[in-house]
């Protein structure tokens, strides 16, 4: 049968030549079928991975779901855009949880569905190139981790920066970190710095260049940290998908180890960065509306296929007297809690004057808790490797 990239399901035909006036293509590069039926039929048989479904006004919602959840099992690289020709319901969050990756109301105009297609096809792309890092030789490969949380506050800054330092103790070589929010990050803040280099310079280098051509292109931070990110502008947009990808390909080529500070957003760079992660480190207080946002945060990251096995469970001021403790969180997610990071006045204090706190005070409490947590990532990430040479002091120590 004909494989078909992009699939117009349901309606009448009519609706495979306007998906095609929207991206600007002929109709008969569009395949269409009838139902979701059909679709996954469609998908099962076709004999090339099919990039984009666009699910016609007539998909009713449960229809929707079942077809997402499906792709979500069968062929997580294929995106599903879901059209719409009246504002929704309140339906949106169940169905963006179900893996559909946009909702177009076409009662606004067409413009947005240009935009969502445009978005999902960048997005299918970033993921397939995404799967050549799976390729490489496993040994030679940079190990990346992802700080995630979908909720601001929570500390996840913080704990990037310090984590990337820790590693690099642990490595003894140099730790790139990768900071996603585009506009207005403030990982250089944290070392009181600012980027020497924009992200955009890192995309635009060469596919194969070496080691120190990526290196050059990081700014130099204490702790043999190599941070990557671009100066604050809040005109500026996101890279595209496969634009991280790459960035992403050119870190691990370059770096033993790669800490990326993700933004609190489902966009597609951060979902481009959570997909290619090694481990996902989700971080939350001991409140209520953090946990549930980190609930919901699983089930989105889950239902868009990536495995429950990569995720770590960091909680922040996990010593707060709030009547909510890791135990609970635990048995609300099902997650067991990797790292627990004490309240303490020496965290602003640290930000305030531009010294990472691992290194400034890697006896406090909080110092140590950091260092507690990379060596259990540090174990999972390098199984095979020996003893990371901040390990082997304090072994060398404990027994003098």
């Amino acid at each position: 049968m004909t494989t078909f990239r992009i699939v117009a399901v349901g309606g009448d035909p009519s609706f495979r030549p306007f998906v095609a006036r929207a991206l600007n293509a002929p109709p008969d590069a569009i395949g269409w079928v009838a139902s979701t039926d059909r679709a996954t039929e469609a998908v099962s048989k076709a004999r090339e991975p099919v990039d984009l479904m666009v699910l016609a006004p007539t998909v009713r919602d449960e229809e929707a779901v079942g077809i997402a959840q499906f792709l979500s099992r069968e062929a997580p690289t294929t995106a599903v855009i879901l059209v719409r020709d009246a504002p929704l319901n309140g339906t949106f969050p169940k169905l963006v949880r179900a893996g559909i990756r946009d909702v177009v109301d076409l009662s606004q105009g067409t413009t947005d569905l240009e935009d969502a297609l445009r978005r999902a096809l960048e997005w299918c792309s970033g993921v397939r190139s995404a799967a050549d890092l799976s390729g490489k030789d496993d040994a030679a490969r940079g190990r990346m981790v992802a700080v995630f949380s979908t909720k601001g506050g929570t500390g996840k800054t913080f704990l990037s920066c310090n984590l990337a330092a820790a590693l690099a103790a642990r490595s003894g070589g140099q730790v790139a970190l990768l900071d996603l929010d585009h506009d207005l990050g403030d990982v250089f803040s944290y070392f009181a710095a600012e980027p020497r280099r924009s992200l955009h310079d890192l995309v635009a280098l060469e596919d194969g260049a070496d080691a120190d051509a990526v290196k050059e292109l990081g700014t130099p931070l204490p702790g043999g940290v190599v941070g990557f990110g671009s100066p604050p502008d809040p005109r500026a947009t996101p890279l595209p998908a496969g634009a991280t990808t790459k960035t992403i390909r050119a870190l691990r080529d370059a770096f033993p180890f790669i800490v990326v500070d993700a933004t609190s957003e489902y966009s597609d760079h951060v979902l481009a960065a959570l997909d290619v992660s090694d481990i996902i480190v989700l971080v939350t207080g001991l409140d209520v509306i953090g946990i549930r946002h980190m609930s919901l945060g699983l089930q989105t990251l889950e239902s868009l296929g990536i495995p429950r096995e990569r995720f770590r469970i960091a909680l922040n001021r996990a010593d707060s007297k709030v009547d909510l403790t890791a135990e609970e969180i635990q048995r609300l997610l099902g997650l067991r809690v990797d790292a627990k990071i004490p309240s303490s006045s020496a965290v602003p204090r640290s930000i305030n004057h531009g010294k990472l706190l691992f290194l400034d005070d890697p006896r406090s409490d909080v110092g140590r808790s950091i260092a507690a947590f990379a060596d259990v990532l540090y174990r999972q990430l390098t199984p095979d490797a020996p003893a990371a040479p901040e390990t082997r002091r304090r072994l060398l120590a404990r027994r003098a």
